[in-house]
């Protein structure tokens, strides 16, 4: 448990491990995303996936409320899962759901905490549902997103900068399906812009009609 993030990201996981310990419905608890890879920073919110058997009855509601009780100040519930934060500003992401069901976006870094399933199980499961990506309009939206940001950048409208170059980080995303390790500073829109661009170019043919819409622009103009 140590070694997954820092004390309060332990603890969390601690008590939502002993909460679900001896429940017949839960077949695993995993970890996902920076706090199993370590790659966490303080301020990182918690993700977990919670395995239950396939007739397992799970209310994301009923279950934030038995886990963290008054904590949970702010609880956004979907059908089976719930994002959270707590009164000590911690925040906390959770899905419930059967095996069959694991989305393939938490393959790369799920790491089971408890239970009797394998990393490798859950994995197998996760990639089991993984479709390929319409690549093509990704691509689309991803050259549309760097015109706008350089569009903004050159108007000295550095935040919408900022939020279209995070969109294109996401069509990346979805792309690949799993989360890249660039280390994009919001307070440097241009150079985000061009490392998410050399990121695409080096993994994806843009083709010559995107390639040519993106060389009538300035990607990095002087501010």
């Amino acid at each position: 448990m140590a070694a997954l993030g820092s004390g309060a990201h332990g603890a969390i996981i601690g008590q939502i491990v002993a909460h679900y310990r001896g429940d017949a419905r839960v077949l695993a608890v995993a970890v996902f995303g920076s706090v199993s890879t370590g790659a966490w920073h303080e301020l990182s919110d918690v993700d977990l996936d919670i395995v239950t058997g396939d007739r397992a009855v799970v209310r994301p509601g009923d279950e934030v409320a038995a886990l963290f009780g008054p904590r949970a100040v702010i609880v956004l519930t979907r059908a089976d899962s719930a994002d959270i934060v707590l009164d000590s500003l911690e925040e906390v992401s959770i899905r419930w759901h059967p095996l069959r069901a694991t989305s393939p976006n938490i393959c790369a870094s799920a790491r089971v905490v408890h239970g009797g399933l394998p990393d490798a199980a859950l994995a197998a499961a996760g990639e089991a549902n993984r479709s390929l990506p319409d690549e093509q309009r990704l691509l689309d939206a991803l050259v549309r997103d760097a015109i706008g940001a350089a569009k903004y950048l050159a108007r000295g409208r550095r935040w919408e900068a900022a939020a279209a170059v995070e969109r294109m980080r996401r069509s990346l995303l979805e792309l690949r399906g799993r989360r890249d390790n660039l280390r994009l500073d919001p307070a440097d829109p241009a150079g985000a812009l061009a490392a998410v661009l050399a990121e695409t170019q080096a993994g994806y043919d843009l083709g010559p009609a995107r390639r040519a819409l993106l060389d009538r622009i300035d990607p990095a103009p002087d501010a």
